[in-house]
């Protein structure tokens, strides 16, 4: 039986009006099925616990490439029914199948190596590009309107002069001029769309058909800093980029977390301390007891350090059971505090912690998913204890959703801030995010600083305090830095500059305002009774530092 998000694959068919043909249909429903039932042994963190933290609009699957290969199959199977129908038109048929075979392994190959996740641009389509695109669209469709000439090719983001339009590969990012664009390049653009998404369907029936293999991707490794720069103070510069290849041993995990003097690197069942600039990292703390995972850190002033854990005990009737909990150690690793967050978990969740902050007053946020307060038993978006570890209050963000995959962090002025964005509605996707100050005291929302990052952001999931600005930002378009009573925040790093894999990363942010990315591009996978784990391989894992300076308003 398929669900809704399958059904919906369906409905886009029909509102194309496109005759998928029944051997298709098939090939697709069976193939979602299978994915399905893959994805139940192996699913990560929440999904694979049962939590359905992130709304079906920005799917968790495009934060994660190894998931975006599973799921490759299932995106060209629909575009191949897509193709399907254009192809009934004898002239925009003969033009797709008119590419050799290298044409469309290149088409393939950008799509398969790209950092980012979805299409970027250098500047949104004006209004009027909008609604001459998708006229020329129809036209390219039922008149066999072709352009002229094609999209340039870009090696790199520095070789776009701003004349014409062009795409960069690396990124998946379109670069249009600042003049309103003609007729004959947004044409450019639509061919480029329609043989991509063509290749990306027929590259995968000949690979799924044995015609084929896999192309080479031939990825770079990373060009990493002077080894003298690296043996500098030089690497305390707030303004220092860093890239530093890993030469420990912790097999990385999903969390990564910024301490006052460094990073700390979870894997499972441990936690390892790395200093600023270094390549190498060295064991914290390890005396879990059992078997556990560490799904968010963070330290306070006193350089005390909080981790959230999933630890796997043998319940009572023989079976094994989650505990969530989160433990305090010394900067030192001296445990100091275990608290028990079994009374705060709703029926049948296992309850989830995505992110955490201790202000000044040592006053401890979670966000969180699948707990409860413990005051009216309402489900609760971030719970705030004391230093004991006691219930103080829950927060909600009334008016204003709280992504739990958002942000979370103290700013500047020693206030605790999370994103906030707009109810998702069906028939008005734009995203308009923000952040707001969480007021303990009233149990709410305190200063609202809402829509400040161009409409279609997705998801500012870091919230800390910039070098040179009072915060710095880092979403899936980009690090954006922001000041307090300013109109926008500006976007200092798109996502088409990004210096690594943004979908893979592990990220945080340091107290000197440069975002860290923790990039692992090979995983050990491992059979477990809770199922698949993946670990990141250390030979293959590379720390990136950014910084995030404010260059002037916009």
């Amino acid at each position: 039986m398929r669900d809704k998000w399958e059904d919906m694959v369906f409905d886009m068919a029909d509102k194309e009006q496109m005759m998928i043909p029944q051997t298709l249909s098939n090939r697709i429903e069976d193939t979602l099925c299978k994915l399905k039932t893959d994805e139940s042994a192996g699913r990560e963190d929440v999904i694979r616990h049962g939590q359905n933290v992130a709304k079906s609009r920005k799917n968790t699957s495009k934060h994660r490439k190894k998931r975006r290969k599973s799921l490759l199959l299932v995106a060209v199977l629909t575009m191949l029914a897509s193709a399907t129908a254009m192809a009934s038109v004898g002239a925009v048929r003969e033009r797709m199948e008119a590419m050799n075979r290298q044409k469309m392994e290149s088409y393939f190959t950008q799509i398969y190596t790209t950092k980012v996740g979805h299409d970027n641009y250098n500047r949104p389509y004006t209004e009027t590009e909008k609604e001459r695109l998708n006229a020329l669209k129809d036209a390219y469709e039922k008149e066999a309107h072709f352009p002229e000439g094609e999209l340039t090719m870009l090696d790199s983001v520095e070789d776009y002069k701003g004349r014409g339009v062009a795409f960069f590969g690396g990124t998946t990012t379109f670069f249009f001029p600042e003049k309103e664009m003609s007729d004959e390049q947004l044409l450019r653009i639509i061919d480029f769309m329609y043989k991509r998404d063509y290749s990306l369907a027929k590259m995968n029936e000949m690979i799924a058909a044995g015609e084929t293999q896999m192309p080479e991707t031939g990825q770079e490794e990373a060009e990493a800093t002077d080894e003298e720069i690296l043996a500098s103070d030089a690497v305390y510069e707030p303004g220092r980029r860093l890239v530093i290849p890993y030469t420990g041993e912790l097999e990385l995990d999903y969390t990564v977390a910024a301490g006052q003097e460094g990073l700390f690197l979870a894997g499972w069942n441990s936690v390892h301390k790395m200093e600023i600039g270094s390549s190498d990292s060295e064991l914290f703390f390890d005396d879990f007891g059992t078997d556990t995972r560490i799904l968010s850190m963070c330290q306070d002033a006193d350089g005390n350090v909080y981790m959230a854990l999933w630890q796997w005990e043998d319940g009572e009737s023989g079976t094994e059971q989650t505990k969530l909990a989160v433990w305090v150690v010394d900067r030192e690793g001296k445990p100091l505090q275990k608290i028990d967050l079994s009374p705060y978990l709703q029926q049948e969740r296992q309850g989830y912690i995505r992110r955490m902050a201790v202000d000044g007053e040592g006053y401890l946020y979670l966000k969180i998913a699948g707990l409860k307060s413990i005051q009216d038993g309402a489900e609760c978006e971030i719970l705030v204890l004391d230093r004991e570890g006691a219930y103080v209050n829950s927060i909600s963000g009334g008016e204003y959703a709280l992504d739990i995959l958002g942000g979370l962090g103290v700013g500047k002025d020693g206030k605790v801030y999370t994103q906030i964005e707009n109810y998702y509605e069906p028939d008005k996707p734009t995203n308009r995010l923000g952040i707001a100050s969480v007021d303990i005291e009233k149990g709410k929302l305190g200063d609202i600083y809402y829509d400040i990052v161009p409409e279609g952001t997705i998801m500012l999931d870091i919230v800390a305090p910039g070098a040179e600005t009072d915060f710095v930002l880092w979403g899936y378009d980009g690090i954006f830095t922001y000041n307090l009573g300013d109109e926008s925040a500006m976007n200092v790093l798109p996502a088409y500059a990004a210096p690594c894999d943004w979908e893979d990363a592990r990220v945080c942010a340091l107290p000197d305002g440069r975002i860290v990315f923790a990039v692992c591009t090979e995983y050990r996978v491992e059979e477990t009774a809770q199922g698949h784990r993946l670990y990141g391989i250390p030979e293959k894992t590379c720390f990136y530092y950014e910084p995030g300076m404010q260059t002037g308003q916009k």
